[in-house]
């Protein structure tokens, strides 16, 4: 006879960059791919072709944010595992992208946060364009909208809420 688990934990474990943190109603879109990779759990903006998207830039802008890349187990990695832990993943060019609007996913924090404190996207090109962190000034984009649900340590994941129009703080 099998032993039952009797006891769960309150709080989930460890997530990945892009996954989907609640059962709760979410809105995610398709949208093509254009340009470049988008990979996992960073901010998209507006493609130029109808339904399409793309990596942020060093000049988007908080109006041509449309949401966030979501983790899909459908897609493989564009690139072969020659090093299983490290290689990238996300959508390639001419793929379909789930793009999350609203709702609660995890993502992965550059320099730590507060829980409720905005999150901010950093537009500085390199390995972590698109990725969130806090802050404000030059290479960082603040949204109003978008929260850290609780406290995350700088370098680890955590969860955000999008939970309206992707602004820029006042």
């Amino acid at each position: 006879m099998g032993i039952a688990q009797d006891s769960f934990s309150l709080y989930r474990g460890k997530a990945y960059e892009g996954q989907i943190s609640t059962t709760d109603v979410v809105e995610v879109v398709s949208r093509k791919v254009e340009t470049a990779l988008v990979q996992f759990g960073r901010a998209v903006i507006r493609g130029t072709e109808k339904r399409s998207c793309a990596p942020v830039g060093t000049a988007t802008t908080a109006a041509d944010i449309i949401g966030f890349s979501v983790r899909s187990m459908a897609t493989s990695s564009p690139t072969p595992p020659a090093n299983p832990a490290n290689y990238v993943t996300g959508y390639a060019v001419y793929s379909v992208a789930s793009v999350l609007r609203r709702g609660g996913m995890f993502a992965l924090c550059i320099d730590g946060a507060e829980a409720g404190e905005p999150v901010s996207v950093i537009l500085t090109a390199g390995e972590n364009q698109g990725r969130l962190t806090v802050g404000a000034g030059a290479g960082l984009l603040v949204l109003n909208q978008v929260k850290w649900v609780d406290a995350v340590t700088a370098g680890e994941v955590g969860e955000i809420r999008v939970d309206g129009i992707l602004n820029v703080s006042a």
